[in-house]
């Protein structure tokens, strides 16, 4: 059962991840996001290399590893981007959005320090020990940028809300599933992988509608944006 599961939601996401890709070869949907794109795009190809090129278990983890750093290090270029493009229009928002990845470093690092790997964790290594912090800094970022255009009532177009949504279904149940197999070991890890692909499914999903909408990526509107006081632009990108 759960491995007609763990196969059903493999071919689902590459098949989605393909799609979505073909989709950003489009420019409107590529000028959206550059880092979102590579994103898309390394994820499938890694996703296709892990599953169905590397039969040795050995190299395969390893390259599982350098997957996954370069993935933090695409959603954090993802988030540098949205903050930079996407919020140029609100200085303020944008500056605050600033200290938040400083604080995001600075806890990352305290949290690094204070709470070292065990060698003997149900990941095993410490590289996915540090992804798995790494990947928790990355989760607050996202949760602080939703915060920020709440707080603010921000009007931002809704291709960009729908692409922050959905990593917000991928990083938060996965964040949350380390924390989980942390808590009940290796018995839980089966079942927080699942989970785990199923949530990025879903999140492929919310972005295919982001691609899909006929929004222009260079289309923005004046509106009186009441949180902040001033005339500004939607916060769509050109």
């Amino acid at each position: 059962m759960m491995d007609t599961l763990r196969d059903g939601l493999l071919l689902a996401g590459l098949a989605t991840q393909l799609f979505l890709v073909l989709l950003g070869f489009r420019s409107r949907n590529r000028q959206l996001s550059y880092s979102f794109f590579i994103y898309l795009v390394v994820s499938l190809v890694s996703s296709l290399t892990i599953s169905y090129l590397i039969k040795d278990a050995a190299i395969s983890r390893s390259f599982y590893v350098v997957k996954e750093f370069a993935l933090d290090a695409l959603k954090t270029a993802v988030l540098i981007e949205f903050n930079h493009r996407v919020f140029r229009f609100y200085p303020q928002v944008k500056r605050s959005n600033y200290w938040f990845f400083v604080l995001a470093i600075f806890g990352l690092g305290l949290y690094l320090w204070l709470i070292p790997a065990e060698k003997g964790s149900w990941w095993g290594t410490v590289p996915l020990d540090v992804h798995a912090k790494i990947m928790q800094a990355n989760c607050f970022l996202f949760f602080a940028f939703t915060g920020s255009i709440l707080f603010y009532r921000l009007h931002l177009d809704q291709r960009h809300k729908l692409l922050l949504i959905g990593f917000l279904f991928s990083q938060f149940p996965l964040a949350f599933g380390f924390a989980a197999a942390v808590a009940f070991g290796e018995p839980a890890r089966a079942l927080v992988s699942r989970l785990n692909s199923l949530f990025f499914v879903i999140a492929l999903l919310i972005w295919a509608k982001v691609y899909l909408k006929n929004d222009s990526a260079d289309h923005t509107r004046s509106t009186l944006d009441s949180g902040m006081g001033r005339l500004a632009d939607s916060g769509a990108s050109k």
